[in-house]
């Protein structure tokens, strides 16, 4: 289900530039050929990203030979979120066009039998009308677990960032309210991206406490490269003294990289729902 616009009441988005969504809504599967939608979990430790990548071992790269080697056919796997090297995945949504029908048991278990342990397929279904995994879908929740004190349990550690136990937790979700709505993120971003435009909106962003520390969960309608650790390392320095959140909220408007804070690192962050209309 997507959020609704939070966007409606905000005067302030006319100052902003325009978001051109020139993407494709609707891709029609290939004559003859069968959609699939994959369900997909990661460990992100090992790869180079989601993205397939000529000099890194990826996600997609395993999952398309994993695939292949069950079919018996060259396939090409299209994924919801392009996460970035060391990021993890609980609910990466995928997609796959088949030349024959395919049993869903079997491509579950069939391609997790050709697949790392780091890296497994949950679920599959046949996909509706007009479904694409990337185009289709309308809102992306990323979370960014912090662990604060002095030392992380080894099992916590690939999974979350120890940070110092002095954050004012008070002035980091003054800053964190400032997120929802429509913005211009260009200081949040790493170089590299394939984005046309840097202005994203977010439906939601709200710290909580969990079992494994302080978790960040935010939700949007697509995010830059960096962008969710870029917004993390900033609040951190507004948690720490270092920057006021009127300040943060000035980086809003869009600016140079070098204007924010540093990029937390990746391996914190996870990719958790991705959302689509009703209708698929």
């Amino acid at each position: 289900m997507c959020p609704r616009s939070v966007l409606r009441d905000d005067p302030g988005v006319t100052s902003l530039p325009p978001f051109v969504d020139d993407r494709p809504r609707e891709h029609r599967v290939p004559e003859g050929h069968f959609r699939y939608r994959l369900d997909i979990a990661y460990v992100g430790t090992e790869f180079g990203g989601w993205q397939r990548q000529p000099n890194a071992d990826t996600v997609q790269e395993r999952v398309e030979s994993a695939l292949s080697g069950l079919v018996g056919e060259r396939v090409a796997v299209v994924g919801a979120s392009r996460t970035d090297a060391g990021v993890h995945a609980r609910a990466q949504v995928a997609h796959v066009d088949l030349a024959r029908p395919f049993s869903l048991k079997g491509l579950v278990f069939g391609t997790n039998h050709h697949l790392p342990p780091a890296i497994r397929v949950l679920a599959a279904g046949h996909a509706p009308e007009g479904f694409h995994a990337r185009f289709s879908a309308c809102a992306k929740e990323y979370a960014y677990r912090l662990r604060p004190g002095r030392l992380v349990p080894p099992d916590l550690a690939p999974f979350v960032c120890l940070v110092p136990e002095r954050l004012d937790l008070e002035r980091l979700q003054a800053a964190t309210l400032r997120l929802p709505g429509r913005h211009d993120f260009s200081c949040f971003a790493l170089a590299g991206g394939s984005h046309s435009s840097p202005v994203r909106t977010l439906f939601r962003a709200a710290w909580a406490e969990e079992a494994t520390g302080l978790t960040l969960r935010i939700t949007g309608d697509g995010f830059l490269r960096g962008m969710v650790r870029g917004l993390v390392g900033t609040l951190l320095e507004v948690a720490l003294g270092q920057r006021s959140p009127a300040g943060f909220e000035s980086l809003l408007a869009g600016g140079e990289r070098g204007a924010a804070g540093p990029t937390a690192p990746a391996h914190a962050l996870s990719l958790e729902r991705i959302d689509y209309p009703t209708r698929f």
